[in-house]
């Protein structure tokens, strides 16, 4: 994609669903971080409800974006061929089932666990005497969290590099109000 051509870019809901996914997994990772340094009691109840609710709203974004995306969104070619655009291609695709996996592991999680939601209603355990598979669960869901957030650092890094190295217009393609000017040289 050069300087003159004209810039192709997503369609605004993906954008929305792109940018909204990636604040809800920065949020959620530092309330998931903080649960464990919460005070026990009601506290703890409320970062821990908070955490779910905002999981089970990213869960329906990800069903909506994967929905839009196969129905309704724009879909743009890769400006690379060969093994440049599989690498992306596969990238991407691993981003996405990281994103699945984490959800999953988090509902799994909690429906084995069970929990305590706003003091306002209670999510029985499917086995509260089974100490050892909740730890597990949570541990599982943790790791993927990790993975995750390596993952979509070195997406916002490559994008970062494409836009400021590469100066390409990749980056302009899901956020088309960026200027092409360098303020770092």
């Amino acid at each position: 994609m050069q300087g003159g051509e004209t810039l192709k870019t997503y369609d605004t809901v993906t954008r929305w669903l792109h940018w909204g996914s990636a604040v809800f997994l920065v949020i959620l990772f530092v309330l998931g971080l903080g649960i464990d340094w919460v005070p026990r009691g009601e506290p703890k109840i409320m970062v821990r409800s908070v955490h779910i609710a905002l999981g089970t709203l990213l869960t329906l974004a990800l069903v909506y974006r994967v929905v839009w995306r196969r129905l309704h969104g724009q879909k743009l070619d890769s400006p690379y061929e060969g093994l440049q655009a599989h690498a992306i291609q596969f990238f991407h695709g691993l981003l996405y089932l990281l994103m699945l996996a984490m959800v999953t592991s988090g509902i799994v999680a909690v429906w084995f666990r069970g929990v305590n939601m706003f003091d306002l209603f209670t999510i029985e355990p499917f086995d509260a005497s089974n100490k050892p598979m909740r730890r597990l669960l949570v541990n599982i869901h943790e790791i993927i969290a990790y993975a995750l957030m390596a993952l979509a650092s070195v997406h916002a890094m490559v994008a970062l590099w494409h836009h400021y190295r590469l100066k390409d217009r990749v980056m302009q393609r899901m956020w088309p109000t960026l200027s092409q000017r360098n303020p770092l040289s």
